[in-house]
């Protein structure tokens, strides 16, 4: 998705898009307030992004294929990083708040703004999450960022952290057969502030529709956006019937 990027001394470059004005003003907004998270855009030189480049270690298994487990270090699938990446996504979300960029321009997305929506990520997950000492820090890579409903940038969160999956991607993640998904899942949603936690059930199957509807715009053939899809659906199907046992987790 973002080839050609590299990193010198304290620096991140990387070829710009159509949708960079609107990641910049994002970024931009994000250092005026104050929200540690995030890059910070230094400039653009021709065709290329200069943002800082961001100390910590990021979660990407470089033997991941679709459909499998994307295999996490022990303390990226511990209770305190599941906390942590849900106490820095209500940060995020506080600091966006009522943020509009100036000339919007989504990569994945058409529509502006509309009020009951803020700025999101767009791609929350290990793979893009920073972290220090097992703990998140910081996200990267927000060329994916987009209008959404907050209770819907949680639930996308919630699918790539907590992790959402069948049992043998979760074990093929590195996590025992007996965890419990239900219960993480509810440390999540009550670690982000959601007063009533079943709110998240509708919002988890929001985002994967959402998600097929993104697969028109990534560059893969035919074959593979097939390939997409039925994995979305399969995870969808999975949700459908895990939903009666996230009811019990949620109460």
């Amino acid at each position: 998705m973002s080839s050609g990027v590299i990193r010198r001394g304290s620096t991140v470059r990387r070829r710009i898009g159509p949708w960079t004005p609107t990641v910049h003003a994002l970024l931009r907004h994000l250092e005026h307030v104050g929200f540690p998270g995030s890059p910070r855009v230094i400039g653009v030189d021709g065709d290329i992004e200069i943002l800082t480049f961001i100390e910590g270690e990021v979660a990407v298994d470089p033997t991941w294929e679709p459909g499998h487990g994307d295999h996490l270090p022990a303390s990226v699938r511990s209770d305190d990083a599941l906390r942590g990446t849900a106490s820095l996504l209500a940060e995020y979300h506080a600091a966006v708040d009522g943020f509009d960029p100036p000339e919007p321009g989504f990569r994945f997305h058409s529509h502006t703004r509309r009020s009951t929506e803020l700025i999101c990520h767009g791609d929350p997950g290990p793979w893009n999450t920073v972290y220090r000492q097992g703990l998140p820090v910081a996200l990267i890579d927000w060329d994916s960022c987009q209008p959404l409903e907050r209770i819907v940038d949680v639930a996308f969160a919630a699918w790539a952290y907590v992790p959402l999956a069948p049992p043998s991607r979760l074990v093929e993640a590195g996590f025992s057969s007996d965890v419990d998904v239900g219960d993480r899942l509810r440390v999540f949603v009550d670690t982000y502030g959601i007063e009533d936690r079943r709110l998240i059930l509708p919002a988890l199957h929001s985002a994967g529709l959402i998600a097929a509807e993104r697969v028109r715009f990534w560059p893969i053939s035919s074959a593979d956006a097939a390939k997409a899809l039925d994995l979305i659906a399969a995870d969808l199907r999975w949700l459908d019937s895990m939903s009666r046992s996230f009811e019990t987790s949620l109460r």
